[in-house]
């Protein structure tokens, strides 16, 4: 079976569109370059703002997302991967103008932590605010019987500006400190493991900075991308 050819819907933000590129490549078995999957990245850092769109009504970003989808059908993508955890709110829209599969990044780790922890039950999520108002993994961790938990309003609000930090590229170890006793209150309320929810965390947090598992959606959906590219 022929390789497929990676697309990358990216620019949301510029560095964890990196991130996920990087994780592509270290998933991928290969001793050569020429055993590495050709992949397409249309990194469009000027696709309108999730957070500012769905709670302040400003731009919608899905005909951008479209557009990039499109565009990178027309370069010869055969699967599409979104580094963004809110752009999944429009996936239905994107997957529906474009007749290749576009992976859902929040699905697949429902599915992941199915498998990988079959006997948690709660799961803590630290994600933008509007991926946590959307619900976006709690309804799909419903599906799989299990329970998400978000940390308190004014505890949100601090995640959310650390996230805005980390798209203006400080991925220091303030950050870090700032994040870290969010992760701790979600586990002291019962979470099994922390999912890091928004494509920017990963690039601060690490598995191991906590006593409980920290779960990467971005290296799921790397991982799943070589998978299906890969055949």
């Amino acid at each position: 079976m022929a390789e497929k050819v990676i697309g990358i819907i990216g620019g949301m933000g510029p560095e964890a569109t990196i991130d996920l590129f990087e994780k592509i490549v270290k998933a991928t078995p290969a001793r050569s370059d020429q055993e590495h999957l050709r992949i397409l990245i249309d990194c469009n850092p000027k696709i309108p703002d999730r957070v500012k769109a769905i709670f302040e009504k400003m731009e919608n970003p899905a005909p951008a997302l479209i557009a990039t989808a499109k565009n990178l059908e027309r370069s010869g993508a055969h699967l599409l991967l979104i580094p963004c955890n809110a752009a999944h709110y429009y996936h239905g829209e994107i997957a529906k103008n474009v007749s290749i599969p576009v992976l859902h990044m929040i699905e697949e780790t429902a599915f992941y932590c199915q498998r990988k922890f079959p006997l948690f039950n709660t799961f803590g999520l630290l994600a933008g605010s509007s991926t946590v108002a959307l619900g976006l993994y709690h309804k799909a961790f419903e599906r799989i019987q299990s329970k998400i938990i978000t940390p308190k309003p004014e505890v949100q609000e601090k995640v959310m500006n650390c996230i805005y930090e980390i798209k203006a590229g400080n991925l220091g170890t303030s950050v870090k400190a700032e994040l870290l006793p969010a992760a701790q209150g979600l586990a002291v309320a019962g979470a099994q493991a922390i999912i890091l929810g928004c494509t920017e965390i990963p690039l601060v947090l690490r598995d191991g900075d906590l006593q409980i598992p920290f779960i990467d959606p971005t290296q799921i959906l790397a991982e799943a991308g070589v998978a299906l590219a890969r055949g």
